[in-house]
């Protein structure tokens, strides 16, 4: 069963979060967030208190959320994820009815963080390593993220090594002809409005990168903010998000038009 909180009222809002993490990552927003939309988090199979069940692939685990949007009655809702909710995020997109998606801090060509993966992958691999490399990777990716808040999400993390090397199945086992067909699988069918928040570094070419692999896709940095960003400037986060979610009710329009001066 995949745990799942709703809040508020409006357009229909899906919240997912990040590897390891659970719907407790949401817990700054939610409140701010149901003032104008009807919002949903949910705890991933393997994470918080859902299920814990392989497969773990990105089509089943967006089919899971898919499943309670469908029992709640949600019509085309808004996909926000972080992380690896990114990208599971994208893959709902590409499979069932979106209105739009915000990706937070997941770039989608996974090439380069194939590589780091692959660097440690002996420690990930390693029972009585794996939470502790965990923990320092996470850790170089906190950014500006306050004591108060890095302490509330390492105390609701879940360590579960295999929904983690489930979920990261494609970038240990499939060579670099592999990952990109796998990564066009899940981008290429995506039609809906498409922002991609980050505030970690990101590759000078990957804003053409996106646009050619979603369409439409827009990047947005916020830079040093590191890789939660939404919760270093929560605020700022609850505008930008309203404001994208007015301009995809004309994609025709979208990017070019109310979010060209959000930054």
């Amino acid at each position: 069963m995949i745990a799942f909180e709703r809040h508020g009222s409006g357009t229909p809002l899906l919240l997912i979060h990040g590897l390891t993490d659970s719907r407790r990552a949401w817990d700054p927003l939610v409140e701010p967030l149901a003032r104008s939309f009807d919002v949903v988090s949910v705890d991933l199979r393997g994470h918080g208190e859902s299920f814990d069940q392989p497969p773990y692939d990105a089509v089943t685990v967006a089919s899971d959320v898919y499943e309670v949007a469908d029992a709640l009655g949600l019509d085309a809702p808004v996909v926000v994820g972080h992380s690896l909710g990114g990208f599971v995020a994208t893959a709902y997109a590409s499979l069932f009815p979106c209105r739009g998606v915000l990706n937070i801090d997941q770039s989608l060509d996974l090439r380069a963080f194939q590589e780091l993966v692959r660097s440690v992958e002996d420690q990930l691999r390693d029972p009585s390593q794996f939470e502790s490399i965990m923990t320092m990777m996470f850790e170089v990716m906190r950014g500006q993220l306050s004591d108060a808040e890095w302490d509330r999400l390492a105390r609701e993390r879940r360590f579960n090594q295999g929904a983690v090397l489930g979920l990261w199945l494609p970038v240990l086992d499939l060579d670099e002809t592999g990952l990109d067909a796998f990564v066009d699988s899940i981008t290429q069918p995506v039609r809906a409005p498409y922002l991609a928040l980050h505030g970690s570094p990101v590759e000078p070419d990957y804003e053409a990168w996106l646009g050619a692999h979603v369409a439409p896709g827009r990047l947005l940095e916020w830079p040093e903010r590191g890789h939660l960003p939404h919760l270093v400037e929560p605020d700022r986060f609850v505008s930008l998000l309203e404001r994208f979610v007015a301009s995809s009710a004309t994609p025709e329009t979208w990017p070019r038009a109310e979010l060209e001066t959000v930054d």
